[in-house]
């Protein structure tokens, strides 16, 4: 997949963006596609809503597009479209269940105050385990409609309290 279908497919990703904001989550969307163009599981930042520090919008997808495939050697047929640079937990989970391609659009650096642990995300670990023998390749496509994502990004009320703060 490519061209119109990665903007295609991102669009819906960034709507997922939007609908976390609307409902006062983190701006964070994703999309999962399979090989034959069709969106297997969608999600979007639902940390502060379900009191979980893994509910990640690339998270919900997976979990979406897994209980939709019904295998998780399925997702190794899949992209990923994703708002924003996923963290290093989700990069692990992508490498983990070899996604082969993720589509991203805003950076890390994008969001204000972003401390990525280690120093990393998704083209660091792309960049890993690419190296490594016996893992699954990982394509990983930057920058794919990042001034949009950003838009997105820099509207969000980032100081504003949550949690009962």
């Amino acid at each position: 997949m490519s061209g119109t279908r990665d903007v295609e497919f991102m669009g819906l990703a960034l709507a997922q963006s939007e609908l976390a904001a609307s409902r006062g989550q983190t701006p964070f969307g994703a999309v999962v596609v399979d090989e034959g163009g069709q969106v297997v599981g969608e999600g979007h930042n639902q940390v502060r809503a379900d009191r979980d520090p893994t509910a990640h919008g690339e998270m919900t997808a997976l979990r979406a597009a897994w209980k939709r495939l019904g295998s998780a050697a399925a997702l190794k047929r899949c992209t990923l479209y994703t708002s924003c640079e996923p963290c290093l937990m989700c990069s692990t989970a992508i490498a983990q269940f070899a996604i082969p391609r993720v589509v991203i659009a805003a950076r890390a650096t994008d969001v204000p105050g972003s401390r990525p642990v280690l120093g990393t995300g998704m083209p660091g670990v792309a960049e890993w385990v690419n190296r490594q023998k016996g893992w699954a390749p990982i394509e990983v496509v930057m920058d794919f409609r990042r001034e949009e994502a950003a838009r997105i990004l820099k509207a969000f009320p980032w100081d504003a309290p949550w949690d009962g703060a």
